[in-house]
């Protein structure tokens, strides 16, 4: 009975928005081939130019704020940009993995999981497209969390040029040129792309960022519609990272409630106080479109990324030169009830790694902690402690049918995956978290550690166009997840991570009305955890197993012709179910139960409300209030951070011809808040303040 009302319910809805269908977004992500995001059976998210249009975008974690799902942040406004989704992501220190990025398809995800965000210019971005829960059958291993695919202005599609200059609090300066034409009429195309972001963020100490960076983007249209691009960049980036607001009851210091009741954001009590990256980035990459027949296309691409850093952390500085490159071939073959695509991936990273002491440091000088490193007082690097190799290499392949049974579309899906690692090095010193000093190495100074992981990852979709305006699916997918190369060192014996996710979930367009709603549950076996240990040491271990629930809603509502109200809310329910966590008690460690306990940083509730302003008069506005729910600050789960409620973003913006103005004006009521706050086994709480209310003016002129 219940069931036949809500049909009923739903052809009478049907027949009264017959006439108000919206074109779907098309996404190429999550299914490898175009596909309206309605009809794809999974949590799929489009981020257009025109919602990115008056973000600031010093970084990439502005277009993805709001999403379900999804829990992004930036220390410093640059690109440190930390990315969660659905629980991958969780574990990482600094950057990002467990979840694959493309640049316009193209994989900048090392095969090891590790991605930067260094040579991204978020100033070419047209599109964003996210997709949430495991996707390792089409990308490959090391997906579990998700895919992100940043895509560039193209410049077929695109003619013309911008010019854009933004200024702003902090020091905040954006010059961005963009200008893209075809070369008389031979078939080629050109983009050209040039771009500076820097800001001091002097509200905080050592904080700054700037980056420089170059794109040029050849492209070649064939006369049947077939496009071979290009794309060829070259970045320098700087970024300070500053160290987080110390909270020690032992010693007798309290950062935090210094900052909360004064405003005034300290030194980090930590000793390290100059950390950073600063790279120097050259990528290229190559792909072709191209029809074999009136069946069969062909889409083949290779890339190449060669980078060198200079990495101050804690304890030491690396400076590394690693070179990544692959390829990707994929054959797409149309059937009369629907498509056939297969494939081979091969990526390889090729990395050389020094370690240096700091060369400038402060110490204890007398009694027994005599020696104990306080205070960093440079970032230069000091006497050589380690070199380094690392050659981490990715091969793949895959198939999956499409099947397109008029209401019905099911995806079945399948891929092999086989991930090496050989790191070889030797170590004359290292730093010592208990003793706080630089120790010679007495054991294992020589090593060579090799690695294989293989898996095996399917998947079911299906999608059930219930109405022109309504989808309903359901999906089992899968995902591997390796340790990557740096908690392999920390932990040799890390096991391979096994993602299930079971999904259901509902998609609804019409010309008011947008709605997804996304149901999952997903159980993770030997997940690799992050373990905060005394001194904030980061160790690595293997969970038995912990189970991953989740409700994602979004939706938004066409009031008037001009505007929308909306809203964006996500359940994390993510626990350990079995897990064993490692804590050092003295000069033992033993080990204690977390059965039960719940993942740290993740909130259970985190949602958005917004409103959006579009008037054919040329003015546009955009408010949103964001909520991040409270969190547990340790695997312990022995005390949780509040989180923060209705931070509100307001951007306004005006565009007449070929001018457009906008201003934007993030944490608007200057809240007081923390991004991430740690607590590690000695019960030392760390805090990392966020941006305080900033405010950017941007001018861009069309031609």
């Amino acid at each position: 009975m219940q069931k036949r009302f809500l049909m009923s319910a739903l052809f009478a809805f049907s027949l009264s928005h017959a006439q108000e269908v919206k074109l779907e977004e098309v996404s190429v992500t999550a299914t490898r081939v175009e596909r309206e995001v309605k009809d794809t059976p999974a949590g799929v998210s489009v981020i257009s130019e025109e919602k990115i249009k008056d973000k600031a975008m010093i970084g990439l974690y502005e277009a993805l704020q709001g999403i379900p799902g999804v829990n992004v942040t930036s220390r410093n406004m640059g690109y440190d940009t930390r990315l969660i989704i659905r629980g991958g992501g969780l574990k990482a220190p600094f950057g990002i993995r467990e979840i694959m990025v493309l640049l316009n398809g193209v994989p900048i995800t090392d095969p090891d999981s590790l991605t930067r965000l260094d040579f991204v210019d978020t100033y070419l971005i047209k599109q964003v497209e996210v997709v949430k829960g495991p996707n390792s059958t089409m990308w490959g291993i090391n997906a579990s969390g998700g895919v992100v695919n940043v895509i560039t202005k193209s410049p077929i599609e695109r003619k013309g040029g911008q010019l854009r200059f933004g200024v702003g609090d902090y020091s905040t300066y954006i010059l961005n040129a963009y200008y893209s034409t075809p070369i008389g009429s031979s078939g080629w195309y050109l983009g050209f792309n040039a771009s500076r972001r820097q800001t001091d963020n002097s509200w905080r100490h050592w904080n700054e960022f700037k980056t420089t960076q170059f794109t040029l983007q050849p492209a070649y249209l064939f006369s049947n519609g077939d496009v071979w691009e290009n794309y060829i960049s070259y970045t320098k980036a700087d970024l300070q990272l500053p160290g987080p607001l110390v909270v020690n009851p032992a010693r007798g210091i309290d950062q935090w409630k210094t900052y909360k009741e004064t405003g005034t954001v300290e030194v980090t009590a930590d000793p390290w106080k100059h950390m950073g990256r600063y790279s120097e980035i050259l990528f290229f990459s190559s792909k072709l479109n191209k029809t074999i027949s009136e069946k069969l296309e062909l889409a083949p691409l290779v890339y190449i990324n060669k980078w060198s850093h200079y990495h101050p952390v804690t304890g030491r500085i690396n400076d590394a030169d690693t070179k990544v490159y692959g390829t990707d071939i994929q054959l797409n073959y149309k059937q009369s009830f629907g498509i056939l695509i297969t494939g081979l991936s091969f990526r390889s990273n090729d990395q050389k790694t020094k370690y240096y002491k700091y060369a400038e440091v402060q110490t204890i000088q007398n009694g027994p902690q005599a020696g104990r490193i306080i205070a960093t007082l440079s970032d230069r690097a000091g006497d050589l402690s380690e070199i380094q190799k690392q050659d981490t290499n990715l091969y793949g392949v895959f198939i999956q049918e499409s099947i397109n049974l008029k209401s019905f579309i099911i995806d079945l899906g399948v891929r092999y995956d086989r991930v090496t690692f050989d790191i070889s090095g030797q170590k004359w010193s290292d730093y010592n978290f208990s003793t706080g000093k630089y120790e010679n190495c007495t054991s294992n100074c020589i090593y060579s550690i090799d690695k294989d992981y293989n898996f095996i990852s399917p998947r079911v979709g299906i999608t059930y166009k219930a109405f022109d305006w309504l989808s309903l699916y359901a999906s089992y997918s899968t995902a591997g997840q390796t340790p990557a190369s740096g908690e392999i060192q920390t932990n040799p014996n890390l096991d391979l991570s096994r993602v299930y996710n079971y999904e259901v979930g509902m998609k609804a367009r019409t010309q008011k009305l947008y709605l997804d709603l996304a149901l999952y549950y997903m159980p993770v076996e030997k997940e690799v955890v992050r373990v905060v240990e005394a001194g904030g040491k980061t160790n690595f271990v293997n969970a038995g197993k912990t189970d991953k629930k989740g409700f994602e809603l979004s939706t938004s509502y066409a009031l008037l012709d001009w505007l929308s109200i909306g809203l964006t809310y996500a359940y994390s329910d993510y626990k350990f179910k079995k897990f064993s966590e490692p804590v050092r008690v003295g000069n033992t460690t033993i080990t204690v139960s977390r059965d039960g306990n719940r993942l740290p940083y993740v909130p259970m509730h985190q949602y958005s409300l917004f409103a959006k302003v579009k008037h054919s008069t040329g003015i546009r506005a955009s408010l949103d209030f964001n909520t991040w729910g409270s969190y547990y600050m340790d695997n312990a789960n022995t005390e949780k951070y509040q989180g923060y409620q209705f931070l509100t973003n307001l951007s306004v913006g005006y565009e007449k011809k070929n001018w457009d103005l906008s201003v934007s004006v993030d944490n608007l009521f200057d809240k007081r808040y923390a991004i991430e706050v740690t607590k590690d086994t000695d019960g030392v709480k760390r805090y990392r303040p966020a941006t305080p209310r900033s405010v950017l003016v941007k001018l861009s002129y069309n031609f």
